[in-house]
């Protein structure tokens, strides 16, 4: 299982990986050896700003990454649906005007998932700090989320693909600054800003949905593995 932020080391890459990855990007700065948390946030906003929440450069990245040597792959998958006990980003346009504000970027860890419909807590719901310490439950096999952060996701409402992060990823991810909350109203989007989404979320904090984790996989050993 990935150890998470208590000691973050990355394996070395090969000198020449060719395409990389933001993921593969971040590794091979740390040129293998352990970095603080405040040097690991500045690397991934970083990298992260060449994106300018751009999604489909996400998409495109993990896409010509598969073209690659196998070896010199970042573990992430590309998906057309989700299941049960991994960590996602994909793009989301809700079509329910009711709704105070989402996320058109989420980054949600699946509970439930069928045929039409997914339910799972997006974690750019949580300030950096909060996600750190869900994601660490997360890898020691536990859910410890607030209630606020769980949300009901119709599969036609995603555009394009999701990315299925391999565990080893999640430290990277919960700090890319891609969160974009906005409001509809007659069909215009307005934005959000992210700190009184992160205050809504603290007025409820402790009111958590806390439980063991469930993995389901794709058919295969290794995407059952690559969450864990």
């Amino acid at each position: 299982m990935a150890k998470g932020f208590s000691s973050i080391q990355r394996n070395t890459v090969n000198k020449d990986p060719g395409y990389k990855t933001l993921f593969e990007t971040i590794t091979e700065k740390t040129k293998g050896e352990k970095k603080s948390l405040s040097w690991y946030r500045s690397a991934v906003a970083a990298e992260a700003a060449h994106y300018k929440k751009n999604f489909d450069k996400y998409v495109m990245d993990e896409k010509k990454d598969r073209g690659g040597i196998a070896e010199e792959q970042d573990r992430n998958e590309l998906r057309r649906h989700v299941v049960e006990g991994h960590l996602y980003m994909f793009e989301y346009k809700a079509k329910m005007r009711w709704l105070p504000y989402y996320d058109k970027f989420p980054l949600v860890y699946v509970i439930k998932s069928n045929k039409e419909e997914f339910w799972g807590a997006n974690l750019h719901y949580l300030s950096p700090k909060r996600r750190i310490i869900a994601t660490k439950k997360l890898m020691e096999n536990k859910i410890d989320i607030p209630k606020a952060c769980f949300h009901k996701y119709i599969h036609n409402h995603v555009s394009g693909l999701y990315i299925d992060l391999a565990a080893a990823e999640w430290d990277t991810a919960i700090l890319l600054p891609t969160e974009e909350f906005v409001k509809n109203i007659n069909g215009m989007l307005f934005p959000i800003d992210k700190e009184m989404v992160w205050e809504d979320v603290n007025e409820t904090y402790y009111d958590k949905i806390k439980t063991r984790r469930t993995i389901k996989g794709y058919g295969t050993k290794q995407s059952k593995e690559m969450v864990k």
